[in-house]
């Protein structure tokens, strides 16, 4: 058992709380008491207990939606003109990049951003892989990343049909395969879905043998819905109301699908979301750098949409999604009134809530019974913290401070500034194989 305390604890969740001189007690199966310094060490008398002097704890971050495999965009020169819309940037940038990745380069490709999400207090990680040309087992090289590094992951392969039958067969197949393998090597650190592109890069039969494979898996699907117009109009090309309304009639809806983005729905469509309790994933960073809208939160959370928060391979923490789609929604209605209410359930509520059913246990959210995934943060509070100001020191403070400590799964992946499972100046080595890697993509692309 181990005891972090004399810290202001934030717990997040549904009954989320702020104790003053608060303390966690866990260990590597689940979080055994929340409360005071003093509560804590009177329950648990032989356990140790380390203070932290005041530093606030937090639950681990979760990242609702991320793309691993975008880290070798990281400087990356197109050949073509610059894109004018949505669809160009796919075809000028990101398909041709996930067409150049080899299986070499998806360990360090994931292996880099897992570190800074270590680094920036993020424990779970939603990712969408794509690697055309390095399909087979890709997943199961993920998946020793994240085990070697101690975060969480939740995976899944983008299957669509832009690359031809042979790897859309292939995509199905990885996916099927890496969930099977899962049932039968239990992993409470990893877990998987049904990986799909978008609508208008799939047909009906794909998306049939998708849900087919979905249900007999017991598995939700993970997709980019409604990002850019041009997906919209493709389904009512191919004589659906909408893109919700096609992946409904395919059952594609429900508690454990991701629907990302969702910025081009209507209300019928909020009201399908809402009935089947899908869950969406807002990327506001995303959406403005494309260029393609911004999603009503405001009238998913008010039908009761629960939606969560990613960054879409932008960063690996949610905080900087955090802090833009608190100034973008204000923007955007010219009212600075706007979104504070909904950001702050996105963030404290829905994330963990998502995180909690898709790896059946209780995430993002510091309570007894809990997974035990914790940050301490180098931030002494300048001003009273409380339940209801939470969001103010999140967007104002927490974004800007330095991480003491990442716990995951009650093992510490980083102390004081040193990374628990690397050795000295491995690091280093990580990065300049990367930009070893990196340089022969680029040629390649």
């Amino acid at each position: 058992m181990k005891i972090i305390g004399h810290a202001t604890v934030l717990t997040f969740g549904h009954d989320h709380r702020v104790i003053e001189d608060g303390a966690i007690a866990y260990d590597e199966k689940k979080i055994h008491g929340v409360g005071t310094t003093e509560e804590i060490r009177k329950r648990f008398p032989k356990a140790k207990v380390r203070s932290v002097h005041g530093r606030v704890i937090t639950p681990g971050l979760i990242n609702a939606h991320m793309h691993l495999y975008s880290t070798f965009a990281r400087g990356i020169t197109l050949k073509d003109e610059a894109p004018e819309n949505f669809v160009q940037i796919l075809e000028r940038l990101w398909w041709r990049l996930d067409r150049s990745l080899k299986t070499e380069d998806l360990y360090v490709t994931a292996m880099i951003p897992l570190l800074d999400a270590v680094r920036n207090g993020v424990t779970t990680l939603f990712d969408h892989h794509a690697s055309p040309h390095a399909l087979g087992g890709s997943l199961a090289e993920l998946r020793k990343v994240f085990q070697k590094v101690g975060v969480r992951g939740c995976l899944c392969y983008e299957v669509s049909d832009r690359d031809g039958a042979s790897r859309r067969d292939a995509g199905l197949e990885e996916n099927a395969n890496f969930l099977r393998g899962l049932k039968l090597d239990a992993d409470p650190t990893i877990t998987a879905m049904m990986g799909l592109h978008a609508s208008f890069t799939l047909e009906d039969t794909t998306l049939a043998r998708a849900a087919e494979l979905a249900k007999g898996l017991k598995c939700g699907v993970h997709i980019h819905v409604c990002e850019d117009k041009a997906d919209l109009d493709d389904a009512r090309r191919r004589g659906y109301r909408s893109v919700v309304d096609r992946l409904h009639r395919f059952q594609l809806t429900g508690p454990d699908s991701i629907f990302a983005h969702c910025v081009h729905v209507d209300p019928l469509d909020v009201q399908t979301l809402a009935l089947t309790r899908t869950n969406v994933v807002h990327n506001p960073r995303s959406n403005m750098g494309n260029a393609v809208g911004c999603a009503n939160i405001e009238l998913m959370m008010k039908e009761k949409v629960p939606v969560a928060l990613g960054t879409d391979g932008f960063s690996a923490s949610p905080l900087a999604d955090l802090t833009v789609a608190n100034i973008l929604h204000k923007h955007q209605a010219h009212d600075p009134r706007k979104a504070y209410g909904e950001i702050t359930k996105m963030f404290l509520q829905n994330n963990p809530a998502l995180a909690s059913t898709l790896f059946k246990q209780p995430l993002g959210t510091l309570e007894e019974g809990a997974g035990a995934d914790l940050v301490v943060w180098n931030y002494f509070p300048p001003t009273p913290v409380s339940a209801g100001n939470t969001l103010g020191h999140l967007l104002f403070g927490l974004s800007n401070a330095t991480v003491d400590t990442t716990v995951c799964a009650g093992r510490a992946l980083y102390e004081e500034g040193k990374y628990t499972f690397l050795l000295d100046h491995e690091e280093e080595e990580i990065c300049a194989k990367g930009r070893e890697l990196a340089k022969a993509l680029w040629e390649r692309f």
